[in-house]
């Protein structure tokens, strides 16, 4: 199993990965899939990584489905 397939972040709701399915995006980056449990468990990180490496978009899944346990985001 790939590092970044999606079965290895039950974090990651149903809708999540359909959303990110429909957009072309079907596994975690590598700076997403070694970033997502540290950003979801609210530690502070730094990352640098290379333009288009999926940055923004491995600080932002983790945020979203924290606020969705937590029923502050739909």
């Amino acid at each position: 199993m790939d590092q970044g397939d999606y079965a290895n972040f039950p974090e990651l709701s149903q809708a999540t990965c359909q959303g990110l399915a429909a957009r072309g995006i079907t596994y975690l980056f590598p700076v997403q899939s070694n970033t997502f449990r540290r950003v979801y468990a609210r530690e502070d990180l730094i990352v640098r990584d290379l333009t288009g490496s999926g940055k923004t978009l491995g600080f932002c899944l983790p945020m979203i489905e924290k606020l969705r346990t937590e029923k502050q985001f739909g």
